[in-house]
């Protein structure tokens, strides 16, 4: 996928788990199957032989366990793309399996929320980046369930949920974090946390009592942003193995998210910003730009400064990396929350019209 692409977008036509996920699966099974190979290849570019089998395994309990539903569609897509359960259980648990592997990204995703006025939805952005050699392995999936309800996700083939917004106007950014208790085994995945956060609330409390039960084994930022018709409110919930804790907007209603802890205790083991990250630059560039404008953003300001060039927030790929190594913007994700659906644009913002 290029940057000048088209984003791909599918709505199952099928809403109990197993059938839909085995929709999924037969529908986009060449796909599911490059995103299983490029994280086995990822996984295995420190040298350490992976097996997704037993991690597969391990992911899956965990699943079936916290989220049996989720569990069930896996086994679905798996089904429909006729490969190991375990292999699609693997890849739902990415960020689990390369922080046990001890593998830490230096870019990654920054995101924006400005609240705004009483009589205005919220603004609700981010930049997602990630490895450009799985720039093809993504699309926007719209979701139905047998009671009316309905999930939109942008998210990578194969794998049930990341960003993305439900009909009660409920939405989710995601930030992928680094803490030095990272890896201790595999405990719910982030991604699962995620969608079921979309499948179930139907607002910011309920979702943050979603983020409470869940015990993770890595770090990710989900921010939880709801319109008005479910409440109007964000908080960044910080999942990491210590337990969640939540980072709220600013006096102002605006509410910034890089690649760093904002809580204590939690940033006390935050390793990414010693590690080489540029994510206090992208952060303290955003406040300089956005600082102050909580309560009268607009949808094109915020975009703007998601096209920030001099700390990467929007992100280009390093030509002096090798090729595995290169991360870029893979796409810009605006939350509608008055129409609950969402836009997502392919590659970097400077290259997009994102308003």
């Amino acid at each position: 996928m290029t940057p000048s692409g088209e984003t791909r977008r599918f709505t199952s036509a099928v809403a109990e788990p197993v059938p839909r996920g085995h929709e999924f699966g037969a529908v986009h099974a060449r796909e599911v199957a490059a995103t299983v190979a490029d994280y086995r290849h990822l996984f295995a570019a420190g040298g350490t032989d992976v097996d997704l089998d037993a991690l597969g395994g391990q992911a899956l309990d965990r699943i079936d366990d916290w989220a049996p539903e989720l569990g069930a569609e896996i086994r679905g897509i798996a089904a429909g793309a006729g490969l190991p359960v375990t292999h699609i259980a693997a890849i739902n648990a990415r960020t689990e399996i390369l922080a046990l592997l001890g593998h830490h990204g230096l870019g990654e995703c920054s995101t924006v929320v400005a609240l705004r006025g009483a009589d205005d939805e919220p603004v609700a952005m981010q930049n997602w980046d990630w490895y450009t050699f799985m720039a093809g392995n993504w699309l926007e999936w719209t979701i139905p369930h047998p009671d009316g309800r309905r999930v939109t996700t942008v998210t990578e083939y194969g794998i049930v949920g990341k960003i993305g917004i439900n009909e009660r106007g409920v939405g989710t950014l995601f930030n992928i974090l680094h803490h030095r208790d990272d890896g201790a085994g595999i405990g719910v995945p982030v991604h699962i946390v995620a969608r079921r956060i979309l499948d179930t609330a139907g607002h910011i409390d309920a979702a943050w009592e979603t983020c409470l039960s869940a015990r993770v084994s890595a770090s990710t930022a989900i921010t939880l942003v709801g319109g008005r018709s479910a409440g109007k409110a964000a908080i960044s919930v910080e999942l990491w193995p210590g337990g969640p804790s939540a980072a709220r907007p600013a006096q102002d209603g605006l509410l910034l998210r890089t690649n760093h802890f904002l809580t204590d205790p939690a940033r006390l083991g935050d390793t990414a910003p010693a590690e080489g990250s540029d994510t206090l630059d992208r952060y303290d560039e955003l406040r300089r730009r956005l600082g102050g404008r909580g309560g009268d953003l607009t949808l094109a300001e915020a975009a703007a400064a998601l096209t920030d060039h001099t700390t990467g927030v929007c992100c280009h790929p390093d030509p002096d990396d090798p090729a595995e190594l290169q991360y870029a913007t893979l796409a810009t994700v605006r939350l509608d929350l008055a129409g609950s659906t969402l836009a997502a644009l392919v590659g970097p913002p400077c290259q997009t019209p994102t308003t």
